[in-house]
């Protein structure tokens, strides 16, 4: 068995320069020195990435020489398009924040300068084509190992943000009579007659720059100062932003002048999480009221009031005279802002850190299954411990390359690195026990199977909770485990089964020579 000219490619010299340079630009890099070099450092090293990637996910459909050539023109026409066409940049930035979290790729015709990178990658094609096969042995298939898992990592993994977001800080009126709404943002204000739309950037005079002034909490209706209404997020604690604490999105109103209050609208508690992991908060919180209602504003209209809450990175919440309340965005074409309100339900959504974790829950099952097979092996043929070594070798690196994912994403929420971590130890654990020679491949199939399922029983009460059923993340998770130790079952009787007809050394024949010694 010799180790194929496309993952060769990947694990090219060139192919892992790239990839530490990418994975260092866009973490690093850009944070210390941020400019013209750093932006496109990444594009030269991820057009020089992505062909040998996208050319092993193409070589499952089509010949080796024409998966390299099609993911060199696929690479390069996707680039272009992406940074010539407003579509194309859309497009992109939705894809990317399916497997990243929130991303926004731009579209910008001089990062088309990067497009001679593909020439590197492409010379690199060449010069693995052209050399030797190698042989199947350790050295290679640990080069290999390391170097996919470590690509796709590169790939998947954006620029880290900054420690702030774009948020709505403030809201009150613009004029005397109130019929303007006055928004303030970290960089510049709006103004609306609405409130919900039709904003206008309030123009920027530096000599006298915006005066600092206190955040309203309660604010009452006009004509009936019993009537009145205050945020939940008056408590800027540390303690009051963890997740167990999620109401601080949310508004209280009395009708008896603060005598008892209640909810008149929230982001339920057991939905913070799923909020807060939607946002693009790598660091922590600079500022608390990044993600908290911080200030409140009630007007009259003809027919009755309007409330406005100022959400930080979640845009609006606005009531309307006919007392129903809505979350709204804030998005003005002119200066680029785009403050939007996540979702709070969305199946499957921002599962990084679960993808992980069930990862390293079918390879610990792997593992398990493994054993159980090696055992019933050497009883059967006095060897087998290679059966289980792979997957018992996995298991100790999971532990630093599942540390990897919080570090190389956009937020703990992450997708796309946490798959390829799960992916690759479970693939790769079953691929290694399948070249052992100690169990029938078919038999390894099944048991990795078997573990696989277990892993995906972990996530099933998960992806309910991004559907909302359950409402509580801990209450998924507890059933998740519930679900993948009752599966624990199937792995083991798989296990036992394979190693109930393991491969068979063939006996050597007596040659017959030298003779045996005569008895005396």
């Amino acid at each position: 068995m010799r180790t194929g000219r496309l993952l060769r490619w990947v694990a090219h010299p060139l192919t892992i320069g790239a990839t530490a340079v990418l994975l260092l630009n866009d973490h690093v890099f850009k944070q210390a020195w941020p400019g013209l070099v750093t932006g496109k450092l990444s594009d030269v090293a991820g057009l020089v990435v992505a062909p040998p990637v996208l050319g092993l996910l193409l070589s499952l459909f089509l010949a080796d020489r024409i998966a390299a050539g099609t993911s060199v023109l696929l690479t390069g026409a996707g680039f272009a398009v992406v940074k010539l066409t407003p579509a194309g940049a859309d497009v992109a930035s939705a894809a990317w924040s399916v497997v990243n979290g929130p991303s926004g790729v731009l579209a910008d015709p001089a990062d088309l300068v990067a497009l001679p990178a593909l020439g590197l990658a492409w010379w690199a094609w060449r010069r693995v084509a052209a050399a030797p096969p190698l042989p199947d042995g350790l050295v290679s298939r640990v080069r290999v190992l390391v170097a996919v898992p470590f690509a796709v990592l590169a790939i998947a993994a954006t620029s880290a943000p900054g420690d702030t977001v774009e948020s709505v800080n403030s809201v009150t009126v613009a004029d005397e009579g109130g019929t303007r709404v006055l928004i303030m943002t970290d960089r510049r204000s709006y103004t609306s007659p609405s409130g919900v739309g039709d904003w206008t950037p309030v123009p920027e005079t530096p000599e006298s720059p915006p005066a600092s002034r206190q955040r309203k909490t309660e604010a009452c209706v006009p004509d009936d100062p019993a009537h009145c209404y205050r945020v939940h997020g008056d408590d800027l604690s540390d303690h009051a932003m963890s997740a167990g604490e999620g109401r601080l999105l949310g508004v209280d109103e009395t009708t008896d002048g603060g005598q008892t209050w209640r909810t008149a609208w929230e982001v339920p508690a057991g939905r913070w999480p799923f909020v807060l992991r939607q946002h693009r908060f790598p660091r922590g919180f600079e500022r608390p009221d990044e993600l908290a209602s911080v200030e409140v504003l009630v007007r009259a209209v003809p027919g009755g009031h309007e409330v406005f809450v100022a959400n930080g990175a979640e845009g609006l919440a606005v009531r309307g005279v006919d007392g129903t309340w809505r979350r709204v965005p804030v998005v003005v074409a002119e200066t680029g802002l785009e403050i939007r309100p996540v979702p709070l339900t969305a199946f499957g959504r921002g599962l990084g850190e679960e993808i992980t974790v069930a990862g390293l829950i079918a390879q610990l099952a792997l593992l398990i299954g493994m054993s159980v097979a090696a055992g019933r092996a050497r009883a059967r043929t006095g060897r087998g411990l290679a059966a289980a070594l792979p997957a018992g070798l996995l298991i100790v690196c999971a532990v630093p390359l599942a540390g990897l994912v919080p570090l190389l994403s956009s937020s703990n929420a992450t997708t796309g690195p946490g798959l390829v971590v799960a992916l690759f130890l479970v693939g790769a654990g079953i691929g290694l026990t399948m070249t052992a020679g100690v169990l029938r491949r078919s038999r390894v199939l099944v048991v990795g199977a078997a573990a696989v399922l277990t892993g995906l029983a972990f996530l099933s009460p998960v992806f309910g909770w991004t559907a909302g059923r359950p409402a509580e993340r801990d209450i998924a998770i507890g059933l998740g485990l519930v679900a993948a130790a009752a599966s624990l079952v199937l792995v083991v009787a798989a296990g036992w089964w394979a190693g109930r007809d393991p491969v068979q050394r063939p006996v050597l024949k007596d040659p017959g020579w030298p003779p045996p010694p005569s008895p005396r």
